[in-house]
């Protein structure tokens, strides 16, 4: 993913890639913090991987009054900063299953079939 500045209009592309799959998962960011984003040509690079080459892949456009936040939240999502813990505070887990009674209900089910 290459992050460039190219602005056409109100809209400035801030990233491009060859996979648009990527592209949208930072749509969805920008968007979850209300920054309103569009990719930009991700149909046709899917379709299409040869021509993709030509166009230059996908792009991520955002408004040109949202570029600066847009940038800040992309730069803290590429070096891990929004990264989750495994561990959530307060979260209480359940005990594994019992696959003992699993077992159990398998073995008289075959019993009854005659299998065993």
């Amino acid at each position: 993913m290459t992050i460039i500045t190219d602005s056409q209009g109100d809209f400035e592309t801030i990233a491009r890639s060859m996979t648009p799959s990527d592209l949208e998962v930072m749509r969805a960011l920008l968007e979850s913090e209300r920054i309103p984003a569009f990719v930009l040509d991700g149909g046709i690079t899917q379709m299409y991987s040869l021509i993709a080459v030509a166009t230059g892949g996908a792009r991520l456009q955002v408004a040109s009054e949202h570029v600066a936040a847009a940038r800040q939240i992309l730069t803290a999502f590429e070096t891990g900063q929004l990264t989750l813990d495994d561990e959530i505070i307060g979260e209480v887990r359940e005990a594994a299953p019992d696959k003992r009674r699993g077992r159990a209900l398998a073995i008289v089910i075959m019993k009854f079939f005659g299998i065993v």
